[in-house]
């Protein structure tokens, strides 16, 4: 099996030394200027960080919590997670109860990080992000429909955001200038395209660019999916229909789920054809859910996966998730998104005394590991005391089973450049990723596993995510990653054990 996009999602979420605890696996994007009421934390040391977008000529970004009951700390950093209490973030607000207040004067356009670490818990939280433009500044055009996969072609509005202004657009991926088209009551598009739109005053100033790229689907064109693997920003007007097929052999579950974005959707699924469009009717074969549809017991071949318009919709995800006799262990490739950061390591720390890493400066390539269990049975550990797999951390207070995963850096043709030590774990749930699963953790540091549909996920600030990199030159590289390298653990599969991601190491 193949699968036609690149896979875009990502984990936001930074946690303690001592212990980890539950993250998100999907990004938390915030709004500037747009409320998220409701936030909930029962986890007394949780720690979740939300992306938001400053755009050019921000008067300021302000961050304020407030409501609700209990106790937050909030950390604001430029182009990278903040860390747990703050060890590295660019501002901190860590007074008594949800009251908390960041104000950063003309901050750099860009990505910024607001992390939450929960002081004990909250409930009914609410996080405000506001950054206003200075008065005269040109905003960025914006485009109708949102931009993302489309089945079929696209109209597409390109809509200014400046009164009395010209504005102008591209197609070809370069910006425009004071030359290019103006902007035409709409864009017809009937093959992928990146519109680029900035608008211009009467005295020539010229704003920012705004970018919305298109995927266009030929009509009928089927998708190959890989299980697990996450399709996103999928998108259509009323009535299109997305196609896809997976692969299976007899006697496996098969779980479609869609999530996310806005709109109205809904699932259809058959055996060695296309479903039928319209209301199931007496006698058909095929399985329909508005989200969420699953086959406990397949056929070997393909099935067919529509994911049909019942309105407008944009930025929905879709995964099929196909489970073998047992349990199966799988690194999650988007959640790596690798960081480089250069630390102090004092000769006391777990790090150090735990053999990680040497004392002093290090250059570090941080990532994040997720692993998901995709198999049908929990990955259940066996009892840590006097076993050789294991090994007691005096630091962390709790076994870890040794050598758990390891990575590499490579260049583009392969070849190891740079190697970490294999770092041990306590696998746990942390994360529900399968919405068909359990709803209740089971396995932790006393009891270790993952069950089937969770996930374990240790975030890029804990000790040993990383690979020292030492004065290894700016340049484009890439990123793999090894969950259970020497296979003592036993899956139903360990051919998704591996995967790799391209990286760019900065200058500097």
């Amino acid at each position: 099996m193949k699968t036609a996009f690149a896979l875009m999602l990502g984990l936001l979420a930074v946690l303690p030394v001592g212990a980890h605890f539950e993250v998100t696996p999907f990004p938390k994007v915030v709004q500037a200027g747009v409320a998220t009421g409701g936030l909930i934390s029962s986890d007394p040391h949780a720690f979740v960080v939300y992306r938001v977008e400053v755009p050019p000529q921000a008067q300021r970004l302000l961050v304020t919590t407030s409501g609700g009951a209990g106790n937050v700390d909030v950390f604001v950093r430029k182009g990278a997670h903040p860390t747990y209490n703050g060890a590295q973030t660019d501002y901190s607000s860590k007074y008594p109860g949800t009251r908390q207040q960041i104000r950063i004067p003309e901050p750099e356009a860009g990505t910024w990080f607001v992390g939450l670490q929960a002081d004990g818990g909250y409930l009914g939280l609410r996080l405000l992000v506001q950054a206003p433009v200075m008065k005269g500044a040109l905003l960025q055009p914006i485009f109708d429909p949102p931009p993302g996969i489309y089945p079929a072609s696209v109209s597409a509005r390109i809509k200014p955001k400046v009164k009395k202004s010209v504005t102008r657009f591209t197609t070809d991926g370069n910006d425009p200038d004071d030359e290019s088209t103006t902007i035409p009551a709409s864009v017809i598009l009937t093959e992928d395209t990146t519109l680029k739109a900035r608008s211009y005053t009467a005295a020539g100033s010229e704003g920012p660019v705004g970018e919305a790229s298109y995927q266009i689907r030929p009509p009928g064109d089927v998708i190959d999916l890989v299980s697990t693997k996450t399709i996103s920003h999928l998108a259509s007007a009323k009535g299109g229909r997305h196609l896809f097929r997976v692969t299976v052999a007899a006697g496996e579950r098969l779980a479609i789920q869609t999530e996310g974005g806005k709109g109205k959707s809904a699932l259809a699924v058959l055996f060695g054809e296309a479903p039928p469009t319209g209301k199931k009717v007496k006698g058909e074969a095929t399985l329909r859910g508005a989200n969420r549809v699953v086959i406990a017991e397949t056929q070997a071949g393909d099935y067919y996966i529509a994911l049909d318009a019942t309105g407008p919709f944009s930025g929905r995800a879709l995964m099929a998730s196909v489970a073998g006799d047992g349990p199966d262990l799988m690194p999650w490739a988007e959640a790596l998104r690798p960081y480089v950061s250069v630390e102090e390591f004092d000769p006391i720390s777990c790090e150090v005394q735990e053999e990680l890493i040497g004392a002093g400066q290090r250059r570090l390539l941080r990532y994040t590991t997720e692993v998901r269990n995709v198999g049908s049975l929990d990955m259940v550990m066996p009892a840590p005391e006097d076993n050789p797999f294991f090994e007691y951390h005096a630091c962390h207070g709790h076994y870890h089973f040794k050598g758990f995963a390891g990575s590499r850096l490579l260049d583009l043709e392969g070849n190891e450049l740079k190697v970490s030590r294999k770092v041990s774990f306590c696998l746990l749930d942390n994360i529900r990723w399968e919405r068909g699963a359990k709803t209740v953790k089971k396995y932790n540091c006393g009891s270790q596993g993952i069950q089937a549909g969770w996930g374990d996920v240790y975030d890029s600030g804990l000790p040993g995510q990383w690979i020292e990199i030492g004065d290894l030159p700016a340049g484009d590289y890439q990123l793999e990653l090894t969950v259970n390298p020497d296979g003592i653990l036993t899956e139903s599969n360990y051919e998704n054990n591996v995967v790799r991601i391209p990286v760019t190491i900065p200058e500097g």
